[in-house]
């Protein structure tokens, strides 16, 4: 038998719920910008993010 809709509702409702549940009991990460440094490998993308950053920060800088 197929499930209506207010039934369907009903099952996603109930999972989301224990969705929230589950994730409000976990412990929040710590922030801590030591576990960041590194992440980012030495990749043709990544050095080509700090060059437009760099260059993005000095443009900003020109400016009045």
């Amino acid at each position: 038998m197929e499930k209506t809709i207010e039934q369907r509702l009903n099952s996603v409702e109930k999972t989301l719920a224990t969705l929230a549940s589950t994730v409000s009991q976990l412990a929040p990460g710590k922030k801590d910008w030591r576990r960041a440094v590194g992440r980012l490998r030495d990749t043709p993308f990544n050095r080509e993010v700090d060059q437009l950053g760099q260059e993005y920060r000095q443009q900003q800088n020109e400016k009045p």
